[in-house]
């Protein structure tokens, strides 16, 4: 029995755009509901079969909708140039003042420079994202955004795109860099460590490092002013003391930002103004060894203490010759201990990369300059090849110069017996 085949009526296919025919298909018909749809616009559901008109489709609603949306946060952005025309009159007023002016006053100006260098970074981040996203729209996507581009141009609103995809002015974070430092280097300003935490923040969110030697340099040197003093008497700093070191946290912040503008000089400045200062080893000792030592120098009276104690739990011997076993046993064990345990953590190179000792150097010079030296793999590790493999091939008066720096402070740059393959 032979089978008739059935065709179809073949669908006319005429001179339409693939948009078009996507736009007018009633399985794949666009979300409009929705959206708000004009009265002249709506198309009648009561009969079935019928399906949106193709008027609906191409009728010019999407355009504003998107419009909206992404001038909003443009519209809502705050005047970057009143604020620091503002802050430039405050700041004024404070340098031409006679008086020493108070740290609140000093921290509020600076929070205020951050406040900006926030709002300057945030943007840069919006319009880097943007970009990044821009490229990963649809074909619909794709002729919206021209539609919007067309409407924009012919409203009046093409500036307003424009800055949406132009950069920020360098002239503006330059502005409040620049106040910031003024700030700090005039004399009868009192750099504390809030105004110093404030100032590396706006400086790292700017991308300036340019001067943050020299304000480091300050934080330790500069001399201290005497309040409510006319005219103005000043006092001598103390550059060793424990308040003059810099937080290990604000100087990595200064020197990433240095790494990443690649200036090698820079880089070791802030390394000698900071890890280096003599007053940074002492806080390092009063904060971090200062409870262990107090504890070790307490450690022989807890002994004997519990070595009393236990030695009238026996009556096998004379009470004072048992005191003395247990304290000698227990003092034993606690300084076999900690000596362990001070040798665990002075030996200790599963954190090095790069950069490693010379032999010879004392283990508290070792515990001591660890930052430093954790700054200077820092270094190596973004001035020289990423793959491991290629490590130790590098070449150039940067490298070499880097290389000669890393081994006058008793460091070696790439020991041949830690490397990759060399073991």
């Amino acid at each position: 029995m032979k089978r008739i085949a059935l065709a179809g009526r073949p669908r006319p296919q005429g001179p339409i755009c693939q948009f078009c025919q996507f736009s007018t298909s009633s399985r794949r018909s666009l979300p409009l509901a929705r959206l708000p749809i004009s009265s002249e616009r709506r198309v009648a559901t009561s009969k079935p079969g019928l399906q949106l008109s193709k008027r609906s489709v191409e009728a010019p609603i999407y355009p504003a909708f998107f419009s909206l949306r992404r001038f909003a946060s443009q519209s809502n952005s705050p005047d970057l140039t009143a604020a620091i025309r503002q802050l430039e009159q405050e700041a004024s007023d404070l340098h031409n003042s006679n008086g020493v002016p108070s740290n609140e006053v000093v921290v509020a100006l600076l929070e205020k420079c951050q406040g900006i260098a926030e709002s300057l970074a945030s943007r840069v981040r919006d319009q880097h994202e943007g970009s990044s996203t821009g490229d990963e729209g649809t074909a619909i996507s794709s002729l919206l955004d021209l539609e919007e581009k067309k409407n924009a141009t012919t409203t009046g609103k093409s500036n307003e795109a424009k800055s949406l995809r132009k950069p920020e002015d360098p002239r503006v974070a330059d502005s409040v860099s620049r106040i910031a430092l003024d700030l700090l280097k005039d004399d009868k300003v009192f750099i504390s460590p809030e105004a110093l935490t404030c100032y590396t923040k706006t400086q790292t969110l700017l991308r300036r490092a340019e001067h943050f030697p020299e304000i480091f340099s300050l934080y330790a040197n500069k001399p201290v002013p005497e309040e409510n003093s006319s005219p103005v008497k000043f006092h001598k700093a103390n550059p060793k003391s424990v308040n003059s070191a810099v937080p290990a946290e604000l100087a990595n912040m200064a020197l990433d930002v240095a790494i990443a503008r690649k200036n090698l000089p820079l880089v070791l400045a802030i390394i000698d103004s900071t890890f280096c200062a003599p007053a940074f080893h002492r806080a390092k000792i009063f904060r971090k060894a200062g409870v262990p030592l107090a504890g070790l120098a307490a450690a022989p009276g807890a002994c004997y203490v519990l070595a009393t104690w236990a030695s009238a739990f026996q009556n096998t011997m004379d009470p004072s010759t048992a005191t003395g076993i247990a304290f000698a046993a227990i003092l034993a064990y606690v300084g076999g201990t900690s000596s362990m345990g001070l040798l665990a953590i002075t030996t200790a190179n599963d954190q090095m990369e790069r950069v490693v000792w010379i032999p010879g150097i004392p283990l508290r010079n070792r515990w001591l300059r660890e930052e430093e030296r954790a700054a200077m793999d820092k270094v190596a590790v973004a001035w020289g090849f990423k793959d491991p493999w290629m490590r130790g091939e590098e070449v150039g008066e940067e490298w070499e110069s880097l290389r000669e720096f890393i081994g006058m402070r008793g460091m070696i740059l790439d020991k041949t017996d830690l490397m990759e393959g060399m073991e």
